[in-house]
């Protein structure tokens, strides 16, 4: 069966809504599922991160989550969010890890570009693309814009935009306020607007990483494209590119 990702955030001790407690990982379920596409009754999150972010916790102390569902269990409640009556925990963390995992995930990579193929016979305009050296933009408020490929570039632009690219040496822009730009690969290029973030993948010698950067914080600007740095010790810093 056919599983996808919903983001969510909760408190800081691990609870949400009703004080139902979340677990940092594994499996998790409603004790009070309804599957009226209504608020209430349901675990609720963003499917694929689409959706309205205002409705997560943007304290600076919030646990970030990705949980695993499965695709025929999805209830959406309207275009801002869904519910669920359970899944597995896979990630518990901070902002740009768990929208790195969503946004760039390889099945969801798949089912963007049958849609856009989908759309692109319909004449409507699309935001997505595949492939070596690949583009993909878009603009307004909440937009994302997503690109896989070696080389590939993703730009948005707009409050609450959200970019991702996935490959080597790969660009992810973002420009708006609050904005955030997930580059998947090595050698990339990440840039964010003003109160933004953006993070990049990144090797210490032992394993791959990822290195976050929030714009006006370690002296990081907005609108200015950062690349990572790795000295001989494996210690990693952004700096401009």
């Amino acid at each position: 069966m056919a599983k996808v990702l919903v983001i969510r955030t909760c408190r800081a001790d691990g609870t949400s809504h009703s004080g139902f407690q979340w677990p940092t990982s594994g499996p998790v379920e409603c004790p009070d599922w309804d599957a009226t596409p209504r608020c209430g009754g349901g675990l609720h999150g963003l499917l694929w991160g689409d959706g309205d972010w205002s409705l997560l916790n943007q304290s600076h102390d919030a646990i970030w989550q990705v949980v695993e569902v499965e695709s025929e269990a999805i209830v959406k409640i309207d275009e801002q969010k869904v519910k669920f009556p359970r899944g597995v925990v896979v990630y518990s963390g901070g902002m740009a890890e768990a929208v790195t995992m969503v946004l760039n995930h390889q099945q969801h990579f798949k089912d963007m570009l049958t849609e856009v193929k989908a759309n692109a016979k319909k004449g409507e305009p699309t935001n997505i693309s595949s492939g070596d050296s690949s583009t993909a933009a878009s603009s307004g408020d909440s937009s994302t814009a997503a690109s896989s490929g070696y080389s590939s570039t993703a730009a948005s632009s707009g409050n609450y935009s959200k970019a991702a690219s996935s490959g080597d040496s790969s660009t992810a822009a973002s420009s708006g306020d609050k904005t955030i730009a997930m580059a998947a690969g090595r050698g990339c290029i990440v840039q964010a607007g003003k109160d933004g973030c953006f993070a990049s993948a990144y090797s210490d010698g032992k394993r791959d990483r990822i290195l976050v950067g929030y714009v006006g914080e370690d002296g990081i600007k907005p609108d200015v494209a950062y690349r990572i740095n790795v000295d001989g010790k494996g210690n990693a810093k952004f700096v401009e590119a």
